[in-house]
């Protein structure tokens, strides 16, 4: 039977770490006073984010490049070291900006978004909304040290551009390019016609939404799942932020969530069928994990999960390299720059996807992309998950 890779088994188990870290501020544990003084901390942490019209979250692996080549143990196709110094420096960040509070907000209030990814030779990627424009930019040099191979000359890369693609100066340049997102959306939706005439599946009648009563019982319930499920404790300080630490038994956790969503589920975007299943569930690692999570002022400033708690096997692999940790970072700020940049070129949708269709089918970074999403969710995200940017996290305690 084939070992199943450890990046693998991780990214099956980061959902239940995503729920430690999003839910650990809804709730208080019961037990001692230290514990509930604790929980109440950054229950009342958690909430002042969610009062915010705006945030930023940073998102990094602190860890040596030998140390992350772990995480694609693969003897067939093991991560090159260049691949592994690139993402111990790798940062990616997601800001938004809102008309209102974020615990509030819907899709149609927030107002600009951004995803970015940067690596030790500065920014990588870039996407911004920014109302009904959608801007991009690229450093092709940097995205191609992911596939740790080195990145074509600019002359090649013309070569392999399609005759009359007006923005292949600005992309390959790494300028600005904008893009109107009425014409990313009919994009979209022709793709997914045509996917649905090949698959002979049925077109859904409408998109799914969900309601400010389901969302508000969709709270209470995981709220009430939570309780019990997950234990904090003040842990100190470091670099001048008071820790607080919660602990949870992630399959007990995963399974108590998804009984407690199980009776509204037909009321919620995708049904039950989005649900774990009893065997995803068992496939989640069945041990304890920790997150610390980091209170300046009063105020969330950070979380930090280590994952070698998701993979006892990961964890031998890389104590065999001298290493014993491998925290993953999150840190909340105010977003910098979020508006639209100045000087971005129009581009053609079509056009677009034609000419970075040219540039990757002939082999630039295909290492990197193989495996990876639909071509058109890659490229242009998904507008849904990019603003969806409730913070539920009230509690009672």
């Amino acid at each position: 039977m084939q070992e199943e890779p450890a990046i693998t088994a991780i990214r099956k188990s980061l959902v239940a770490v995503g729920c430690t870290v999003a839910l650990a501020a809804g709730s208080t544990a019961c037990g001692s006073e230290e514990n509930l003084s604790a929980g109440q901390r950054l229950s009342r942490a958690t909430d002042q984010l969610g009062e915010r019209d705006s945030i930023s979250v940073q998102m990094s692996i602190d860890a040596a490049p030998e140390h992350l080549q772990v995480l694609a143990d693969d003897k067939d196709d093991p991560m090159p070291l260049e691949a592994a110094e690139f993402l111990s420096k790798a940062q990616v960040t997601f800001s938004t900006r809102s008309k209102k509070p974020l615990e509030s907000s819907s899709e149609a209030d927030v107002t600009a978004s951004q995803l970015k990814i940067s690596g030790p030779g500065g920014d990588v990627a870039e996407y911004r909304l920014v109302g009904d424009t959608a801007y991009y930019r690229m450093n092709l040099a940097q995205f191609a040290k992911l596939s740790g191979e080195p990145a074509p000359s600019v002359d090649e890369l013309k070569g392999q551009l399609p005759e009359g693609f007006e923005a292949a100066e600005a992309i390959l340049a790494g300028k600005w390019i904008k893009i109107d997102m009425a014409d990313i959306k009919a994009l979209q939706r022709d793709m997914g016609e045509l996917a649905d005439e090949e698959s002979g599946a049925e077109k859904p009648s409408s998109d799914p939404t969900l309601s400010a009563e389901t969302s508000k019982k969709l709270v209470t319930s995981l709220k009430n799942a939570f309780a019990g499920q997950v234990v904090t404790e003040k842990a100190g300080s470091k670099d001048g932020a008071d820790l607080v630490r919660a602990t949870a038994s992630v399959q007990p956790l995963v399974t108590a969530l998804v009984n407690a969503v199980r009776p509204i589920a037909k009321e919620l975007p995708g049904g039950a069928k989005e649900l774990p299943t009893a065997k995803d569930i068992k496939e989640l690692p069945n041990n304890k994990v920790t997150v610390d999570f980091a209170l300046k002022k009063g105020e969330l400033s950070g979380a930090t999960v280590d994952l070698v708690q998701l993979d006892e096997k990961l964890k031998a692999k890389l104590a065999a390299k001298g290493g014993d940790k491998l925290p993953l970072q999150l840190a909340f700020d105010e977003p910098t720059d979020v508006g639209a940049p100045a000087g971005a070129t129009k581009v053609d949708v079509n056009d677009l996807m034609m000419g970075l269709g040219s540039l990757f089918s002939d082999g630039f970074g295909a290492d990197a992309l193989d495996g990876g999403p639909d071509a058109s969710d890659s490229l242009f995200g998904d507008e849904a998950d990019a603003s969806d940017v409730g913070l539920s996290l009230d509690s009672n305690g």
